[in-house]
């Protein structure tokens, strides 16, 4: 039995320190993730690296606080969502 039959997905939040290597890195959105604009490697939400150049590489997690971010989403799903 699917005990999520009539849920949504409402998302997951991880935040890294962008810099590897003594190298600051960028990224930006990707259909299939998320990848750095210096080398065009994609990352997943772990902070792994999964293709290109940097492949295997992690970035270190940054301490962060979303508490309850996850279930104002679920009651406005329409709530938008600024980025820098």
């Amino acid at each position: 039995m699917n005990d999520r039959v009539g849920s949504r997905d409402i998302g997951a939040t991880r935040v890294f320190d962008p810099n590897l290597n003594g190298r600051k890195l960028t990224f930006q959105p990707d259909p299939k993730g998320i990848r750095n604009v210096q080398t065009g490697s994609r990352w997943n939400i772990l902070g792994l690296t999964v293709e290109g150049p940097l492949k295997g590489k992690r970035l270190k997690p940054a301490l962060h606080g979303n508490h309850f971010a996850f279930s104002w989403f679920a009651f406005k799903p329409k709530s938008a969502v600024y980025l820098p």
